[in-house]
């Protein structure tokens, strides 16, 4: 879509708004939409002057009826940059009367409401060949987008509000046909059909590819900020199990070991932050997700079982126990973040100067630790440094002999807020790496967490009719759930019965997989909603990993898993026809679908046509 500068911010074509109501002072004294919601990201803008509705009918029907475009902003409650807008953006009374007067703005969390998000997120990286979060969208009031971007600055934002205010006033009809057009775009559905199945070659090579993009100083691949990319290097990692192929283990292990090393990894406390913003894993964004703190401990339990590296159990313990210390909240399941700013700073919690070390472990240790840890008098950050065990030291020994001091010194900051809602398909990952740990290191606790937090899953998120419910908030769960809730904690099902929880567990996991394959499944495509849930811009599959795998491959993958244990023929049969109708999107996609090669190399495995070296 074109802007042009010659535009007004006035609105026509609607009923005039009553312009007292919604000005900015009007919207602070009486509270926007957002009051009451039970979504923490959504409470965290329930002050702002912006008048903002949750999605729903309600905010919906106001834009049809006013013909008012809507503006879209999706985030989740940890997002140092949802922070960064929502203060110098959102706060801003000149923002808040240009959005009040001339669009109906809704504010959607993404980690409840996935479908839209993905969406949505779609059409930003159609219209900018980029994305991220805050993602800012601008629809027409029949939810079509023709407008978008991430992160806007004041200024920026205001001029795009004064610009696309202007364009519909002026022609609306021209900002419908772009959105329509886009919609066609967006609404295709990837052409499949039938093909042979994968062979183990093929697998074999996908894998290999890896090796080409492997940052060879500190693995990972390559590129000017590092992601954990969990499902790339575990399905590395079980292709080496199943072949032997040592340039694989050689790629998995440089990777974990520069990810333990680095910044990305909390060496006071354990678990993992999101992802770092240089190549050597040192500086991270802060905030602490379930999903890859899940996923991590998962893999690194599983390098543990396969490689003679003191280093894998010692992460793996270590994550683990720091998701039910920290992350476990009643009646058993797990909270879904830790924010990254503390005190309105980002990383504030986390980072040292080399007085401070000093203050906690007594200058003579303090100048050794301090070195052992990597914290240095120019820093990283503003003076302040990033915890590593790079330093020119050793800091085994020392750290722990002065970790309780840091700990303490650390606990008297102002701690970063914790979202503690309950999400169904995170505390799948979370009871999977639970059960793992227990099969491989025989700790009875996680095995006694992974059992409770499934227990509580199927009580309060399942109804009577065997429909799982996203979200849960201090024992309430609401929301329909999407075919990840029902793949991943199917998965983690059935790693519990794997690891010798209570019989129920498989029944548990057979019958989701039968729902899902029943809702969500149909003629050979996985979606992400069942017929009748919303779809604004028409159903879709979740075909490419992220930070989580691809939902649609998780389910694949755990059906011939269970066709295995549960005896269900029927499973693996499905499951082989997904997989052969996706084959040739699996071989033009590579590593961009590696848990979908993941499955396919399990479906091999499981008819005989290889011998797994290593086993789950």
């Amino acid at each position: 879509m074109t802007m042009g500068r010659d535009t007004e911010v006035a609105m026509a074509g609607a009923p005039e708004p009553d312009k007292a109501e919604l000005s900015p002072a009007a919207v602070r004294a009486r509270g926007n939409h957002l009051r009451g919601q039970s979504s923490l990201y959504l409470r965290q803008h329930d002050h702002n002057p912006v008048d903002w509705h949750p999605w729903g009918e309600a905010a919906l029907r106001r834009a049809r009826e006013e013909s008012r475009p809507i503006f879209l902003s999706i985030g989740y409650s940890s997002c140092h940059w949802c922070h960064v807008m929502e203060k110098e953006t959102f706060e801003d009374d000149g923002v808040a009367e240009a959005l009040n007067q001339n669009f109906v703005s809704i504010k959607v969390d993404r980690e409840e409401r996935p479908d839209l998000d993905a969406a949505y997120l779609d059409a930003v990286q159609t219209l900018t060949g980029t994305g991220g979060w805050p993602l800012s969208v601008f629809l027409t009031p029949e939810r079509l987008p023709f407008f978008g971007g991430t992160y806007f600055p004041r200024e920026r934002f205001l001029d795009a509000l004064r610009r696309i205010a202007g364009l519909w006033r002026q022609d609306p009809g021209r900002i419908r046909r772009q959105a329509d057009a886009l919609h066609g775009v967006l609404s295709a559905e990837v052409r499949l059909a039938p093909s042979r199945p994968l062979e183990l070659d093929e697998i074999r090579d996908a894998a290999g590819a890896a090796l080409s993009l492997l940052d060879e100083e500190w693995g990972g691949l390559r590129g000017r900020m590092k992601f954990p990319n969990v499902p790339l290097w575990q399905f590395l990692l079980d292709v080496h199990r199943a072949t032997g192929e040592e340039a694989l283990a050689r790629a998995v292990r440089k990777t974990l070991d520069a990810m333990a090393s680095g910044g990305i990894r909390d060496h006071l406390d354990g678990g993992f932050h999101r992802y770092s913003v240089d190549p050597a894993w040192v500086v991270p964004h802060f905030e602490k997700m379930l999903y890859d703190n899940a996923l991590l401990a998962r893999l690194y339990t599983l390098a543990a079982e396969r490689f003679s590296d003191a280093l894998y159990p010692a992460v793996a313990r270590e994550t683990l126990d720091f998701m039910i210390r920290e992350m476990r909240v009643p009646p058993g399941c797990f909270l879904a973040s830790i924010d990254a700013d503390s005190g309105g700073v980002e990383g504030a919690y986390y980072l040292w100067n080399v007085e401070q070390i000093k203050e906690a472990a007594g200058p003579e240790d303090g100048e050794a630790l301090a070195k052992a840890l990597g914290v240095t008098e120019r820093g990283h950050i503003d003076g302040q440094s990033v915890l590593t065990s790079r330093g020119s030291l050793p800091a085994g020994e020392l750290l722990e002999r002065h970790r309780s001091k840091l700990l303490a010194a650390r606990s008297a900051r102002v701690r970063p807020l914790s979202d503690r809602k309950v999400i169904a398909a995170w505390n799948g990952l979370a009871i999977a790496a639970l059960a793992e740990g227990h099969r491989v290191f025989g700790e009875r606790r996680w095995l006694d967490a992974a059992q409770e937090a499934a227990d509580v899953l199927w009580e309060p998120h399942r109804l009577p009719d065997g429909r799982l419910l996203r979200i849960g908030h201090d024992g309430r769960a609401e929301q329909d759930g999407f075919l990840d809730d029902y793949a991943f904690l199917a998965d983690g099902l059935l790693a519990l019965h794997a690891a010798g929880g209570r019989a129920e567990a498989l029944d548990r996991a057979v019958e989701l997989l039968d729902r899902a394959r029943t809702w969500f499944v149909q003629d050979g495509r996985a979606y992400l909603t069942a017929p009748g849930q919303e779809a604004p811009l028409g159903r879709r599959e979740d075909l490419f990993d992220h930070a989580m795998p691809s939902g649609s491959a998780v389910l694949v993958r755990a059906m011939i898993e269970a066709s295995r244990v549960a005896g269900r023929d029927d499973f693996f049969q499905d499951a082989q026809k997904v997989l052969d109708l996706h084959a040739d999107i699996i071989r033009q996609a590579g590593l961009e679908m590696s848990w979908w090669l993941d499955a396919a190399l399990l479906a091999i495995q499981s008819e005989g046509r290889l011998d797994p070296q290593g086993g789950r």
